[in-house]
């Protein structure tokens, strides 16, 4: 499994789990969403961080060769991939905000937007990666 496939997997492993935590956080135990923002944000960051330090440790010469024209190509399909999916739940949540006024049902349409294209977005290079595109 090459290098940016294996970073795909640890981030999208990464995101449903502190978004997964975020939810118990929010849904479970009724912390208001402002207040579980915050370890979400730093759990994300730090789990992000540590996840890639170990990545880059254990093969380090992968980690510090430049992307190549393949995966380049295969990062920019994902990414936009991914922006049709952030598209469509800032759209969805902006037309639920102009119908009921709720500004928390916005934020979180936007924030399960964001995450929902993240985790696209890294489910295209995986599948880009390994389709040899």
């Amino acid at each position: 499994m090459a290098f940016r496939e294996r970073s795909a997997w640890v981030m999208g492993c990464t995101l449903v789990l502190v978004g997964g935590f975020y939810l118990k956080l929010v849904i479970g135990d009724g912390v208001p969403p402002s207040s579980a923002a915050i370890p979400f944000v730093l759990g994300a960051v730090v789990l992000s961080i540590a996840a890639q330090i170990v990545l880059a440790v254990a093969s380090p010469r992968e980690a510090s060769s430049p992307v190549d024209e393949r995966e380049r190509v295969v990062i920019e399909k994902a990414a936009h991939f991914s922006s049709y999916v952030l598209a469509t739940g800032v759209v969805v949540g902006l037309g639920a905000f102009m119908l009921s006024q709720d500004g928390m049902r916005l934020f979180h349409i936007v924030l399960t937007s964001l995450i929902l294209g993240q985790l696209a977005e890294y489910g295209a290079q995986i599948f880009l990666l390994r389709s040899r595109v």
